[in-house]
């Protein structure tokens, strides 16, 4: 990936084209600019995700703790596959920021109803606002996921997942 080994800003339009064995004018033909393509990118990484989450928690309780780590596992093993796209976009220094606001303006929403959900059913934290839960844990997740990636011997993996875990505003299951 052009953007992981020279970052947003040290990639052209013209070495994208050329990577891609076609014309610069061919490249905006499909793309308004090299942001664009990236944006594309991380919006298509987002849905993978998001159905790789999907099928990973399929058959598990909803709000259980077994679907809480069936969904953070996939999210560290996605981590793992995708540690380019995840050091750009997250990453220190990271080029990317508005992009980065723009997934986690996609991610956030998703968190703020499974937090509501989880209030409803009394498994929330007491005091714990599912809005402010939301921003608090999508910040740290991808925080955390870019700072992992970027050296995984910091902590296994398993390590990752109990700290996320711990730290979710859900009362553990009894």
């Amino acid at each position: 990936m052009l953007f992981a080994a020279d970052g947003l800003h040290g990639v052209t339009s013209t070495d994208i084209a050329r990577a891609a064995g076609v014309a610069t004018g061919t490249f905006y033909l499909h793309f308004a600019d090299k942001q664009a393509l990236f944006r594309e990118i991380a919006l298509s990484a987002l849905a993978e995700l998001r159905e790789r989450r999907i099928r990973a928690t399929a058959g598990t309780e909803p709000g259980s703790r077994a679907e809480l780590r069936a969904s953070m596992t996939e999210l560290i093993a996605y981590g793992q596959d995708h540690g380019d796209l995840i050091r750009v976009v997250f990453g220190r220094g990271a080029e990317s920021a508005p992009i980065a606001d723009e997934v986690m303006d996609q991610i956030v929403p998703d968190l703020e109803k499974a937090f509501v959900l989880r209030r409803e059913a009394g498994q929330l934290v007491p005091g714990a606002e599912p809005a402010i839960a939301a921003q608090a844990y999508a910040a740290m997740m991808t925080r955390v996921l870019a700072w992992w990636v970027e050296d995984p011997s910091r902590a296994s993996r398993e390590q990752v997942i109990e700290t996320l875990l711990g730290l979710h505003p859900s009362r553990p299951e009894r």
